[in-house]
């Protein structure tokens, strides 16, 4: 049973820390093209579905982060996970966004696909989650500047045993006035794992993968459409 056992909260900590990692550091995706010289500040709050005496709730995880346009096609930006410093832990995500198709309307998306790394450490061990992330952007509103956007995500953790974070992602951003925009974004990251026998409690369509959920805030800087 203690082999059997210690397996088992290996695998637990394995998932969840992969689990929670891209659920952290995730304001939202760069589905719109900053463009050169314009920046971005932003911040959010959600991670993976649990459930907290029967009422479902995203873990509370704070995230701020920037980027900036550095040409009208790449972007690159930064994350931090706040939820972790006040642990007394870092969680830093650098990474770049390549816009390969840009559109401001009609019925064929923008293209994104983004990379990035994860880096967390007690600053005793550390450990890296390298992520991709691909997605189709679509303007919406009669100003059309307004999104909607779906893609996927792809990650893991290393060292240690390499389990890989796979699923689709769908979310949207209300633009609020000149510079700011609102975000509600989902995720669904290893729709096939079998969630049930682990705690705490996770919340996803028949106890597989992780659910997760972030309201975030944009403010732009220069002009972004």
């Amino acid at each position: 049973m203690g082999g059997r056992g210690a397996k088992l909260a290996t695998v637990v900590s394995s998932l969840c820390a992969c689990a929670v990692a891209f659920g952290a550091c995730a304001t939202s995706h760069y589905a719109r093209p900053l463009g050169r010289g314009n920046a971005v500040a932003q911040a959010s709050v959600g991670g993976p579905l649990d459930s907290l005496s029967g009422t479902p709730i995203a873990a509370p995880i704070l995230d701020v982060g920037a980027g900036y346009g550095v040409t009208d096609r790449w972007d690159v930006f930064a994350r931090a996970d706040v939820t972790s410093a006040a642990f007394g832990d870092l969680h830093l995500e650098p990474g770049a966004a390549f816009h390969a198709v840009v559109r401001d309307g009609g019925l064929v998306p923008t293209v994104t696909v983004a990379g990035s790394v994860h880096v967390l450490t007690d600053f005793e061990a550390a450990r890296l989650g390298p992520q991709l992330s691909a997605l189709a952007a679509w303007r919406v509103g009669a100003s059309r500047r307004h999104l909607v956007y779906v893609g996927a995500d792809a990650g893991t953790l290393v060292p240690g045993r390499v389990r890989a974070l796979v699923g689709p992602l769908a979310g949207g951003e209300l633009r609020v006035g000149r510079r700011a925009g609102l975000v509600l974004e989902a995720s669904w990251l290893s729709p096939w794992y079998d969630v049930h026998p682990l705690a705490p409690t996770w919340i996803s369509p028949a106890d597989r993968g992780y659910v997760l959920v972030l309201l975030g805030c944009n403010v732009y800087f220069g002009d972004v459409r």
